[in-house]
């Protein structure tokens, strides 16, 4: 029997709810105020699913409603969901997330909670973000707890409604910002003493929350309340990435950022996948692994084998969730293709002993996507290379085998604003030579053969324009700049975080993704440890780079740029 199996019949004695319902009756009733306000014009639409209220015993009418007859049914849905049995049923998830974390869903196949109505939603947020005193905690937890089940039950485009509902009406409440910053200079002109000047800056403090930082603590409240956040995220990123940038949503994602990251750091746990971890680990990283998809079992227990690591990151609250992971290959030296990686049988054949693993190349470190841009995969490497060295002392290089994501896609934009000057004549004439029926300058040509993909097929093509393409990808990683720091999110990541370049890869990925983003090249990112530091500080300040003297492509495109340093 479970701790709540227990808990609760101290507080339901007898299972007898008549007390507690009468409290939240009361607390009910308090929400009976300002009839006059229009709150919901059609709480049900008509829709192919017909749909209908999770808390209903009854369908709902299927046509439009007046604003008195919304308001009834919005407080009789607000009713029914403060009864007995939906109180029972809010126990019943905490026990059922408690027994199996990874099975548990606010939206579950008896859940037919899916109005979009945003005159519905609206309410719905406002009764779960209430800091009244006087009508304690279960209503809101209990509307929070129906936020997340209406969110679940909603298609993508309603999905999207219901987050800018939350941005937009849900965000800082301007005019208490405006009185606060009123009385707080106004203290500031009258002389007013030290106590009534830090009470007034608490005050402005607080009035700058945005109210749906309280949505988002009960969210993480709930059983798999953070995991729920971290989807929240995930889906306001990918409409971003698609349509642009919308101020009032950039700024949700914005604030949903920080919460996360001040739920997450400094309280994750590192933990070794192996091929004993539970499946429910296992099958979450096949599912979310971004660099390299993984086949199949037989693939998963290969990454996870001998000759190969697995780290990832755990949260408290969601155990079986890796949030962002790292799978590392023991090597005797740094591997220039992510093929030999991938599809060696026997990783151990090459290194039979410990005393042969010299290096660990990091070739995939993925993060789940609703925490993109919150710096775990930082804290990850550093902490995987300490567990390394405690476990194979022989260890001396610690390097990356990393994609180019971004090659492809600036190499054609860069053809079309700059043209031939971003040729020399030799390589223009080279360009021109390999396709001569074809009219027109030799960056058009160039791209019609990216393009297309004929260099690849065509062996002449392939070698002359390998030292064009390794050329621009010199010039890509180490020159093209975005606010002072490297335009690759790859590259600048790895560089942020202290490595140094190493070494360009021709043919490092000769899989479909890796031709199409970077036409197969991949680059080394060596973790020198003496140097991690320095590199981290003079890369931030000025946007300094350094790399290794070990490959002519890099240090002949350093000598031609700025704020580069060769190691």
């Amino acid at each position: 029997m479970s701790v709540f199996a227990y808990i609760r019949p101290l507080i339901y004695p007898n299972k007898n709810y008549s007390k507690i319902f009468q409290k939240t009756t009361t607390i009910y009733s308090l929400y009976r105020h300002n009839r006059r306000s229009t709150i919901i014009h059609n709480i049900m639409k008509q829709n192919r699913h017909n749909r209908k209220f999770s808390s209903f015993n009854h369908d709902l009418p299927q046509k439009s409603v007046s604003n008195n007859e919304a308001q009834n049914l919005f407080e009789q849905y607000i009713q029914q969901s403060l009864e007995t049995d939906a109180i029972e049923d809010f126990w019943q998830n905490i026990e059922a997330y408690t027994h199996e974390p990874g099975f548990f869903s606010f939206g579950g196949p008896n859940s037919k909670l899916a109005i979009n109505e945003p005159r519905f939603i609206r309410k719905l947020i406002s009764v779960s973000v209430s800091e009244k005193r006087n009508e304690g905690d279960l209503v809101p937890t209990l509307m929070t707890k129906k936020c997340c089940e209406l969110y679940e039950n909603l298609d993508k485009e309603d999905r999207i409604k219901f987050l800018k509902i939350l941005a937009h009406d849900f965000g800082v409440m301007r005019d208490k910002v405006f009185r606060a910053t009123d009385h707080y200079i106004g203290l500031s002109n009258a002389d007013a003493n030290e106590r009534a000047i830090l009470r007034a800056e608490q005050i402005l403090r607080h009035a700058m929350i945005p109210v749906h930082h309280i949505f988002f603590d009960r969210i993480n409240r709930l059983p798999n309340g953070t995991k729920f956040l971290m989807d929240i995220r995930s889906d306001l990123l990918e409409y971003l990435r698609e349509n642009g940038h919308e101020a009032a949503l950039a700024a949700l994602n914005e604030s949903l950022k920080e919460k996360l990251s001040s739920l997450l750091v400094g309280f994750l746990t590192l933990k070794r996948l192996t091929w004993h971890s539970p499946a429910a680990s296992l099958e979450r990283v096949m599912k979310y692994e971004a660099v390299h998809a993984i086949k199949d079992w037989d693939d998963m227990k290969r990454r996870v084998g001998p000759g190969r690591r697995l780290f990832a990151f755990f949260y408290r609250d969601i155990g079986h969730e890796p949030l962002v992971f790292i799978q590392v290959a023991l090597t005797k030296e740094i591997v220039n293709n992510v093929q030999i990686i991938l599809e060696d049988p026997n990783p151990t054949r090459s290194i039979p002993q410990v005393e042969d693993i010299k290096c660990a190349i990091f070739y995939s470190i993925t993060s789940q996507q609703g925490l993109s841009g919150i710096e775990l995969g930082n804290f990850l490497i550093k902490r995987v290379v300490r567990e390394l060295q405690n476990e194979f002392s022989s260890i001396e290089t610690f390097s990356t085998l990393s994609p180019i994501p971004g090659l492809s896609k600036w190499l054609i934009n860069a053809i079309n604003v700059e043209g031939d000057s971003i040729l020399n004549k030799e390589e223009i004439e080279k360009v021109k030579s390999l396709r001569k029926e074809l009219d027109g300058s030799g960056t058009e040509i160039l791209k019609h053969l990216i393009k297309s993909k004929d260099w690849i097929r065509d062996e002449k093509c392939f070698h002359e324009l390998k030292p064009i393409l390794m050329r621009l990808c010199a010039r890509y990683i180490l020159t093209e700049k975005r606010r002072n720091l490297a335009l690759d999110p790859v590259a600048n990541f790895h560089i942020r975080n202290g490595a140094c370049v190493y070494r360009l890869n021709w043919l490092g990925d000769i899989s479909k993704k890796g031709l199409d983003e970077s036409f197969g090249i991949m680059v080394n990112y060596n973790y020198i440890l003496d140097h991690i530091e320095n590199n981290n500080r003079q890369y931030l300040c000025d946007g300094s780079i350094t790399i290794s003297n070990v490959d002519p492509v890099l240090v002949d495109e350093a000598k031609r740029t700025t704020n580069i340093k060769i190691i």
